[in-house]
């Protein structure tokens, strides 16, 4: 749960664990120091998750449609084929990236 989860009163359900990288979509925007805080950590931990520019409209409209909000930074988790899990905030993508898929993995 994010700090503003927290403030918001949010009860979240935790995010999924996948054993792929190819299971995760991560969408951004060139522009947004968010996401380029996300973008350092998957390039630190030497991760290929595939990006999606929400500059895009169909990136947009995707996020739109499943994560609900037009905020980036944003990881797309599928644990099960066509079911989807939208985990915003770059803090909690971070530690989901470094817990789940860390050096010590």
């Amino acid at each position: 749960m994010s700090l503003f989860d927290w403030l918001k009163g949010a009860e979240n359900e935790p995010a999924p664990v996948v054993d792929s990288v190819d299971k995760l979509a991560f969408y951004q925007r060139a522009w947004c120091p968010y996401c380029e805080r996300v973008k350092m950590v998957i390039g630190e931990l030497e991760l290929d998750i595939r990006e999606c520019d929400t500059n895009e409209p169909e990136h947009l409209q995707a996020l739109m449609a499943g994560g609900g909000q037009r905020m980036v930074p944003c990881l797309r988790i599928e644990p099960e084929p066509g079911q989807y899990f939208w985990l915003y905030e770059s803090a909690d993508i971070i530690a989901y990236l470094r817990r789940h898929f860390g050096a010590d993995k």
